[in-house]
């Protein structure tokens, strides 16, 4: 997660407590991209990482959420993994049983 360093006179307005955290990606071709970190989802022992685009184009939809897998790399970071199929069918399953099950216990 980034990390907001400054003295005492940070020289812009805002509250620090209200502040979104911020993921940058970057493709193939160097042009960077913004998330906001939706949630994390252990599943089967895996972490799996929620995460939204800061900006939406015309061609996508207004909740599209991208999935990536976190792992660690050689020298011990965390580095999101692109998922293969499988693993999106099973976290769309578990996350969909978990919106059941919320409705269920609102209905209680």
């Amino acid at each position: 997660m980034s990390e907001h360093n400054h003295d005492e006179c940070c020289g812009h307005d805002h509250n620090h407590d209200m502040e979104e955290e911020w993921i940058v990606l970057v493709d193939e071709e160097g042009t960077e991209y913004r998330y906001s970190l939706e949630r994390v989802l252990e599943l089967e022992n895996k972490k799996y990482a929620i995460l939204v685009p800061e900006l939406q184009d015309e061609d996508t939809e207004a909740d599209e959420a991208h999935v990536f897998r976190i792992d660690t790399d050689d020298a011990g970071d965390e580095v999101l993994v692109d998922v293969d199929d499988d693993e999106i069918t099973k976290i769309q399953q578990a996350l969909e049983n978990e919106d059941w099950d919320d409705e269920v216990d609102e209905e209680e």
